[in-house]
């Protein structure tokens, strides 16, 4: 009797196990035209591939998609590493509101944050802002309104020294500007949403460099600590960029809930690792993906999952 219910027992535990395993994995994003919608679709086509069920599963952004993936409503999502910092620890854009339990799975590239303006704009400069009117708020979309901070205090300014419209996300902000109730706004360059800007303004549109100065850098990290400043030069698909110019930098990361099954965030880690062109194809910022820099420090604990797949590669951790 007792070795029947064992068994019994036994089965039922593997038939959850495999029901779990069998459930397509929710991917969170922000709305259709975002970065991190492109993102989750592109993972989803990696995992179809590979066998993997699984379903993009859009918010309003990652301020709101964030807190879904600490409950276990979602399964992976994507952000910022600064935005998962202050999410994990509850400070800053999650001030009093940490999410425990998140889990890094991986560092997947450099994004780069730009402003951006009518190509016919006589705004030439992050300067020439002042007085202007600037779509922000971003509600749904925090940490993004920290970039634009940053972005204006290369400059010296503040958002206070423009004229504010508010929208809950970036999409909104572009949308905006599209319409000319707004000079300028802000998305990831590249973005799928800044090449439909730019076919549906005459003209076009055009992102506004940054001084690459000390005294500049130094301003933008006071606003986001994570950020950087390089030279990012015209290509193909980045819509607005005429030129070489000075952008804004920060890394971008996937994570997870922390109860995911490790198998399964292993199997994740190593398709996104192993799969660079596959996911470019989807989202061209994911050519900027380095595995030898998935594994970099973000001040939130790696999922054991993809701490497995680096030990086996061999890839160490990049403080």
């Amino acid at each position: 009797m007792h070795k029947l219910l064992a068994m019994v027992t036994l089965g039922c535990a593997l038939a959850v196990a495999t029901n779990a395993a069998a459930q397509p994995i929710g991917l969170g994003t922000s709305p259709q035209g975002t970065l991190t919608y492109g993102l989750g679709a592109a993972l989803s086509k990696v995992l179809a591939g590979a066998g993997i069920q699984s379903r993009v599963q859009p918010q309003s952004g990652t301020s709101t998609m964030i807190p879904l993936v600490n409950s276990g409503e979602i399964d992976v999502g994507f952000a910022n590493a600064a935005e998962l910092y202050d999410s994990f620890h509850g400070v800053g854009t999650f001030d009093k509101r940490a999410n425990p339990k998140l889990r890094n799975v991986a560092v997947i590239f450099p994004l780069t944050a730009g402003l951006f303006v009518r190509a016919d704009s006589d705004i030439k400069s992050i300067k020439d802002l002042r007085g202007k009117t600037m779509a922000y708020g971003l509600t749904s979309q925090a940490i993004v309104a920290k970039t634009i901070d940053a972005m204006l205090a290369t400059a010296g300014l503040k958002p206070s020294d423009l004229k504010q419209v508010l929208v809950p996300n970036v999409v909104r902000g572009v949308d905006e500007l599209i319409a000319g109730r707004v000079d300028v706004t802000v998305f990831a360059i590249g973005g799928a949403k800044v090449a439909e800007a730019d076919a549906a303004i005459s003209g076009g549109i055009r992102f506004l460099p940054l001084d690459n100065t000390p005294a500049a850098l130094a301003a933008l990290k006071q606003e986001f600590p994570t950020g950087y400043l390089d030279t990012l030069k015209p290509a193909p698909n980045l819509a607005g960029v005429k030129e070489p110019m000075t952008v804004m930098y920060y890394d971008y990361t996937v994570f997870a809930n922390a109860d995911m099954p490790a198998e399964r965030v292993k199997t994740i880690t190593r398709l996104i690792a192993e799969n660079k062109a596959a996911l470019a194809e989807g989202q061209p910022s994911f050519r900027g993906l380095d595995p030898q820099r998935m594994y970099t420090e973000t001040k939130v604990p790696f999922h054991d999952g993809a701490i497995a797949y680096y030990g086996e590669k061999g890839i160490a951790k990049r403080q």
